[in-house]
């Protein structure tokens, strides 16, 4: 008999996005944040600012190690995290899976919605794109903090860099709201595999390219640069991502915690003037690169 392993974990709203990924790390098939014990009405996923006490759920294939799973997640909770296990009998994981996945807003103008959903809002830019094996679904703050603020840029013949990709859920999100070209890059052929998948799904898998980053020229630069990944990332490849910026241009970097903002920041400083944009513990460090004055 078929059987699935439904973690759940009340805990605080700042903790669910942290919590949310861990899940995700861990394996989990599916994942989704839910508010007093009801599903965030999607207009609040994934910012539900109000929310004091927050479930986040996973879903797990049957060999899960339970222990494992708790004591990692209990590592990572506040004090007052509760965890319940729940076993689902006889039920396709693929249904239990799209039930936990509705269509949510970023913005008034861009919509995140599964494959399997009718998108809600026809005449609104919507990227359609399914749970998978990469991290980038809209759900995490860092993923839809970097989509919300594309999403208010005007867009119209900029050249757009993703680096590291994921999903290629910014590359795609960008293209769609008007980008002129989107590359997107990952070390992992895994990630650039389902980047190209959900291309096909948003009807624009001849339009973007997905490499690896020693297929990037280096005589290239772009309008946008976007690295969603983490903080020491960023530091190691500061130089390659102030260099891939065109003067003028955006650089946009997330995967950041408030308290590692200024030391992020302090590696690309002298080429860009930053603003700070927050949603939860995340930030979005939005730099503007300046033009070299003369000696």
């Amino acid at each position: 008999m078929t059987h699935w392993i439904k973690i759940l974990v009340e805990t605080n709203e700042c903790a669910a996005g942290r919590l949310a990924e861990a899940l995700e790390g861990l394996g989990a098939i599916a994942v989704s944040i839910t508010g007093e014990g009801e599903p965030l009405p999607a207009k609040r996923q994934p910012f539900a600012k109000h929310l004091s006490r927050t479930s986040v759920s996973g879903l797990f294939e049957p060999a899960l190690s339970i222990d494992t799973v708790s004591s990692f997640i209990k590592a990572i909770g506040d004090n007052n995290t509760n965890i319940r296990v729940e076993t689902i009998v006889d039920r396709n994981w693929e249904l239990a899976t799209r039930e936990q996945f509705v269509p949510f807003p970023i913005s008034d103008n861009l919509w995140i919605c599964p494959s399997w959903h009718v998108p809600p809002k026809p005449d609104v830019t919507t990227l359609i794109i399914d749970p998978g094996t990469a991290f980038g679904t809209g759900y995490h703050p860092t993923t839809a903090l970097c989509l919300h603020h594309l999403s208010g840029l005007s867009l119209h013949k900029k050249r757009v860099l993703d680096w590291g990709c994921g999903s290629g859920i910014l590359a795609i999100g960008a293209y769609k709201l008007g980008a002129d070209s989107a590359l997107g890059v990952d070390i992992d052929p895994q990630a650039l595999a389902v980047s190209q998948d959900n291309a096909e799904r948003n009807g624009i898998h001849q339009s973007i390219r997905w490499v690896t980053p020693e297929a990037v020229a280096t005589t290239t630069q772009f309008d946008i640069v976007v690295a969603n990944i983490l903080a020491n990332p960023l530091i190691a490849l500061a130089p390659m991502l102030k260099h891939y910026t065109a003067i003028d241009g955006t650089l946009m970097l997330s995967g950041v915690t408030r308290p590692q903002t200024e030391r992020v920041m302090a590696h690309y400083r002298d080429t860009f003037s930053f603003d700070i944009l927050y949603r939860q513990e995340w930030a979005l460090l939005v730099g503007r690169k300046r033009p070299v004055l003369p000696t």
